[in-house]
């Protein structure tokens, strides 16, 4: 049995302290973090063996040793510590943010379009250079030597379009080509680049992999994964993930994007559990101000719900020291989690929701920059920082809404092939899918699937049953609703830009499109001095239905269904309520989650209830009930509390779970077997 399948609650120290002062880590003692990590009752504990500075903290003969700890080697006798404590040790290791590397060999340095290697005290080390490249096995090696379980390699993704020599020889080499200076996403020569940025990183996460496997075949290993969420600009795509042993990566987007971002890596993640990493601290950026316990917890509980260990992030201070108060609180918060984690734990449950959300790596780009110079765009940054990316928005936004309808969902990506269980599929802007995509998207909705798509679709056109005419609106339009539709209002706004189309014969319009009287946000002709009012009715379609197969497809011209504005949010809930099966009988109170895993150890299901209000601490709910459509063909014989380990009253019918909840608080996991 891997490691990873027992370990669920899992600890990082950061540790990027710098030797700057001769005090920094001079009193960092092995058995005092043992200690603390025993005291915080977790499973797994990752160690420090280089940070971004290159301080190592062991004797390397490759790179450099942090000047405060002498000649000690305090990544080995911690690691010995927790594995003497029956602590599963894994190893941390960083690439590209490496300021040691990135001073030693300055030809290795990123260079982004304005000439930068930097950000802040963050230095750059190119994932192309040959130099850095050989540094990195290198010392992966020193690292890999130790008694680890696994190792978790940082950062691996571009903080910025590099333009450095290797980058530049590279792709001249791969492409014949110069490296394009303009944005655009309709041009050749810019996609081969972006496939060279996205290939190239996949290449170099597979080849430190491919090192560590080879001197260690016991060894897990995993990359920064967080990226996923952040768009083209970091260039990371499936390719990482299929690097890696699971997905694992740290967020600070709180409850809105964890709620997404966990179902993203569940569907990356090449065997369960993901790990999901969230720092103690309000922020990575702030040493002191800690999250509340409920808010802990909840992150904890949500990431258990949806199959996968939660990892929290503590930091070190300067000296080395940690503070105790720290972990005696995450002992209370992995004690009330204990009979969550262990339901989970002995499922090694995978998500199982009949509802999907396409998620595309590659198709995670930004049109609205079309146009722009290199030179022009933002200088980007880290996994700590958001980035825009639409089709992230509009994704995490659609889920919002399944949600508030209560009904579970499950991220499908471009590496999905098995599509059993799903009912439905929603596809947001699907612009890059490949020939191999759009073949099973058509077998799924042929055999009586349901798929919901939106923007710009190339290859969907017949089974949608439209013509994209190339042209697109300005960045306001409105969604008019035909003559019968219900709804209070009849036309919806669409605050971004969306192409037209006309609808084939055979294909139901249910909406089309208006257009203000003068270009959007023209400065000189204009209806309104504030706003762009509707004004010219078109016969472009809006929203579309039609019957493809033994299944039925629905087009939505805009991102209105990612909108969580009261209009667009009122429309989303009735076109998913009309467009989806019947999976709960009531919408759930606001700010409760339903998730539906499958067991990989037995013929089982949990059903997650997770109750993370917006604002906490969150009321109790009393009373309630959950009436919720079971997975096809299952029929549960037995059903049990996580909690208590108790059989709540429930019933069974014509393929429905109903039972009531007398006190909710923060959650509850239901095993169904």
């Amino acid at each position: 049995m891997p490691w990873t399948d027992k370990c669920y609650s899992r600890l990082l120290i950061d540790n990027h302290i710098s030797d700057l002062k001769p005090g920094f880590m001079s009193r960092f003692d092995p058995e005092r973090y043992v200690a603390m990590v025993r005291l915080a009752e977790v499973e797994s504990a990752m160690v420090y063996a280089c940070d971004h500075n290159g301080n190592c903290y062991y004797p390397t003969a490759s790179g450099h040793r942090h000047r405060g700890i002498g000649d000690r080697d305090l990544f080995g006798a911690t690691v010995a510590g927790l594995r003497s404590a029956g602590v599963t040790p894994v190893g941390y290791y960083t690439v590209v943010y490496h300021n040691h590397a990135a001073a030693s060999w300055p030809e290795a340095r990123i260079r982004g379009p304005h000439g930068q290697s930097r950000q802040g005290r963050y230095h750059w080390v190119c994932p192309n250079s040959p130099e850095a490249r050989r540094f990195f096995r290198t010392q992966l090696l020193e690292v890999i030597a130790y008694p680890i379980a696994g190792i978790f390699i940082d950062m691996t993704f571009w903080p910025t379009v590099c333009c450095c020599a290797s980058c530049r020889e590279k792709f001249r080499n791969t492409a014949n080509a110069k490296i394009p200076e303009i944005v655009n996403w309709n041009h050749p020569a810019w996609l081969q680049f972006q496939k060279f940025r996205e290939d190239s990183l996949t290449e170099f996460a597979a080849e430190l992999t491919a090192v560590c496997r080879a001197a260690r075949p016991d060894l897990t290993v995993t990359h920064q994964f967080s990226p996923m969420m952040h768009g083209w600009r970091l260039g990371q795509t499936s390719g990482i993930a299929m690097a890696s042993d699971y997905a694992s990566g740290d967020f600070y987007g709180g409850r809105r994007q964890q709620r997404f971002a966990v179902k993203g890596f569940a569907a990356e993640s090449t065997r369960p559990p993901f790990e999901y990493m969230t720092s103690r601290c309000v922020t990575l950026r702030d040493h002191t101000s800690t999250k509340s316990e409920a808010e802990l917890f909840l992150h904890a509980l949500t990431t258990l719900a949806n199959g996968g260990a939660y990892l929290f992030i503590d930091a070190i201070n300067p000296d080395g020291t940690l503070e105790e108060s720290c972990y005696r609180r995450l002992r209370r918060v992995g004690r009330q989690l204990k009979p969550f984690r262990r339901m989970v734990a002995a499922h090694v449950p995978v998500p199982a929701a009949a509802v999907g959300v396409y998620f595309s790596l590659p198709g995670c780009i930004d049109p609205d920059l079309d146009g722009l110079r290199l030179t022009e765009l933002d200088r980007f940054g880290g996994n700590l920082d958001e980035f825009p990316n639409p089709v992230r928005d509009e994704a995490v936004g659609l889920g919002e809404a399944l949600n508030e309808l209560g009904i579970p969902y499950r991220v499908i990506t471009d590496r999905t092939e098995d599509y059993s269980g799903l009912r439905a599929i929603a596809v947001n802007r699907p612009t890059r899918l490949t020939p191999a995509e759009l073949d099973r998207l058509d077998r799924f909705v042929r055999r009586g699937g349901t798929l919901i798509v939106t923007g710009s679709a190339p290859g969907l056109e017949e089974m949608l049953g439209i013509d994209f005419t190339g042209t697109v609106t300005g960045p306001m339009s409105y969604l008019a609703l035909a003559p019968g539709e219900p709804g209070a209002e009849r036309l919806i706004s669409c605050s971004c830009p969306a192409p037209l189309a006309t609808a084939r014969p055979g294909t139901r319009i249910r909406g089309r499109v208006t257009l203000p009287d003068f270009p959007p946000q023209d400065p000189d002709r204009y209806a309104s001095i504030h706003s762009d009012p509707p004004g010219i009715a078109t016969d472009y379609a809006g929203w579309t239905q039609r019957r493809h197969g033994r299944g039925r497809t629905i087009w939505i011209y805009s991102a209105i269904l990612g909108v969580r504005q009261a209009s667009q949010r009122e429309l989303a809930r009735r076109i998913l309520k009309h467009a989806l099966p019947r999976f709960s009988a009531a919408p759930p109170p606001a700010g409760v989650e339903l998730t539906w895993l499958r067991s990989t150890r037995s013929r089982a299901y949990l059903l997650g209830v997770v109750n993370y209000p917006a604002e906490l601490p969150g009321v109790p709910l009393t009373n309630l009930t959950i009436d919720i459509a079971l997975p096809q063909g299952f029929q549960p014989r037995q059903v049990r509390r996580a909690s208590d380990r108790k059989s709540p009253e429930y019933t069974v019918q014509s393929g429905r779970f109903r039972t009531v909840i007398p006190r909710l608080d923060t959650g509850e996991i239901f095993e169904l077997s």
